[in-house]
């Protein structure tokens, strides 16, 4: 058997509020439907859906409020050390919590992690190969 898409749903507490912080991040909204209980947006170059749905929609049915659950932590490539700062001012700027600050490390990676208002969590990662 063989998918022929994959997609991500969270839970959230307000769905506006969330569609107002990844609009903010510069994220593309997926146009599904007028919903004012969802906010769908595409995330990278192949425009992987993450679907946020507000509590007490039909998301409580499979995924429980809050981060508590079998929550993942998506990464974000950066292409450049100033796009990995550019995106931590977005994301203090749109009200998100850096919960791993911007650091360097020797293994060639560069980055830092935060949580969205709902405490989803993300990290912004620079690897650079060859040094």
């Amino acid at each position: 058997m063989k998918s022929k898409k994959i997609w991500a749903n969270f839970s959230v507490k307000d769905a506006r509020r969330t569609h107002e912080f990844y609009t903010q991040l510069g994220f593309t909204p997926k146009k599904l439907n007028k919903d004012p209980k969802l906010a769908s947006f595409l995330f990278g170059g192949d425009d992987f859906v993450i679907h946020f749905f507000e509590h007490g929609t039909q998301i409580d049915d499979y995924l429980p409020p809050g981060p508590e659950t079998g929550e993942i932590i998506f990464t974000l490539s950066a292409e450049t050390e100033a796009e990995v700062r550019e995106w931590k001012d977005k994301v203090k700027q749109a009200g998100g919590r850096i919960f791993n600050e911007l650091n360097r490390e020797e293994t060639n990676y560069c980055g830092f992690a935060f949580a969205d208002p709902d405490g989803h969590q993300f990290n912004i990662l620079l690897i650079e190969v060859g040094m």
